[in-house]
C-alpha cells in the first residue's frame, strides 16, 4: 500500500508540473517582446521578499531558513542561476515542442541519478514509466529538428540541472524545510536580476501585473516540486516520472482557451502518458516492498 507521504508528493509533483506549463506558456508569448528574463524575475521578487518578511516578524525566520549545511544550499541556487536566461534566449531561436521533448529527458536522468546517488532498486515498472513517458511525449509534440541548432543545448541544460537539484533536494532532505530549499535556491537569480534591471529597467504597469501573476504561479510550482523530491526517499525515480504528466496539462490547455485538437499520433501519445503515470504508481509500490 503506497503511503500517505507519497500520494502527497505525487500530488504535490502533478500540481507543480501544471503551474510550470501555465507559466512557461505566458513566457513563451512574453519573448516576442522585448521583455528579458530579469524584467520577469525583478517583478517576481517582491513575493519572495514578502515571505522573508513575514518569516521575520513571526519569529520563524531561523525555524524555516536554519541550515545545517549552507554550501549545498548555495551550490543548489547558483545551479538555477543560469536558467531563466537560456529559457528566454532558447525560446526566441527553437520551438516551444522542440524545447519541451529536449527538456523533457529529465525524468531520465533522475532515474540514472537514483541508482548511482541513492543507491535506489529501479524496477520494471520504473523503467516503463520512464520509457513510454518520453515516447508518449514525442508523439504529443511531434518536434521537427530539421535543422541542428546551439539553442537545443539549453532545455538539455536545464533538463540536467533540474534533475540534480531534485537530486540533491532528496539526498540532503534533512539540511533545511522545504521553505529553506525553495528561498535559498531563488536567491542568487533574484540579486543577479535585480542588478542587471537596473541598468536596463523597464516600467511597464500592464507588464507587470502579468509578469508578478506568472512568477507567482511559477514560485507555487516550484515550491510544490522541492518538496514532493524532498520527500520522496527510496521513490525519487518513479516519482520524477509523473513529471510527464504536465505534457496532459499543456494540451488541456490548448484544447480549452486555443480550440487546439489533437491528431491520432498525439493521441497515442496522450494514452502513453497516461499510462506512464499508471506504472509510476505501480513502481512505488513495488519500491515500498523492496525497502
Amino acid at each position: 500500500m503506497i503511503s500517505k507521504k507519497i500520494i502527497n508528493c505525487s500530488i504535490a509533483l502533478i500540481m507543480g508540473g501544471s503551474f510550470f506549463v501555465i507559466h512557461d506558456g505566458i513566457i513563451n508569448h512574453l519573448t516576442e517582446i522585448e521583455f528579458k528574463f530579469y524584467h520577469h524575475i525583478f517583478y517576481t521578487s517582491p513575493w519572495l521578499v514578502l515571505i522573508i518578511i513575514y518569516l521575520y516578524f513571526t519569529g520563524n525566520i531561523k525555524t524555516y531558513l536554519r541550515s545545517t549545511n549552507y554550501s549545498i544550499l548555495v551550490f543548489r541556487g547558483f545551479l538555477f542561476l543560469p536558467l531563466p536566461y537560456m529559457l528566454f534566449l532558447s525560446l526566441q531561436n527553437i520551438s516551444l515542442p522542440e524545447w519541451t521533448t529536449l527538456n523533457m529527458i529529465s525524468p531520465i536522468l533522475g532515474s540514472i541519478f537514483g541508482i548511482f546517488f541513492l543507491k535506489e532498486k529501479i524496477n520494471i515498472f520504473t523503467s516503463g514509466a520512464i520509457f513510454f513517458g518520453f515516447v508518449g511525449v514525442i508523439f504529443i509534440i511531434q518536434p521537427g529538428f530539421q535543422d541542428f541548432s546551439f539553442y537545443y543545448f539549453f532545455p538539455i541544460y536545464g533538463a540536467f540541472t533540474l534533475a540534480l537539484q531534485s537530486l540533491i533536494a532528496n539526498k540532503y532532505s534533512g539540511i533545511t524545510t522545504t521553505l529553506g530549499f525553495f528561498v535559498y535556491g531563488l536567491i542568487p537569480v533574484t540579486l543577479f536580476s535585480f542588478f542587471l534591471f537596473l541598468f536596463d529597467p523597464l516600467i511597464n504597469y500592464q507588464l507587470m501585473f502579468i509578469s508578478s501573476i506568472t512568477g507567482l504561479i511559477a514560485l507555487f510550482g516550484v515550491y510544490l516540486v522541492t518538496y514532493a523530491f524532498q520527500n520522496s526517499q527510496n521513490h525519487f525515480s518513479s516519482i520524477f516520472a509523473l513529471f510527464y504528466l504536465q505534457i496532459l496539462w499543456s494540451l488541456l490547455i490548448g484544447i480549452i482557451f486555443f480550440n487546439e485538437y489533437l491528431n491520432l499520433i498525439a493521441i497515442i501519445g496522450s494514452l502513453l502518458i497516461v499510462l506512464s503515470g499508471l506504472l509510476s504508481l505501480k513502481a512505488q509500490n513495488n519500491q515500498l516492498k523492496d525497502i
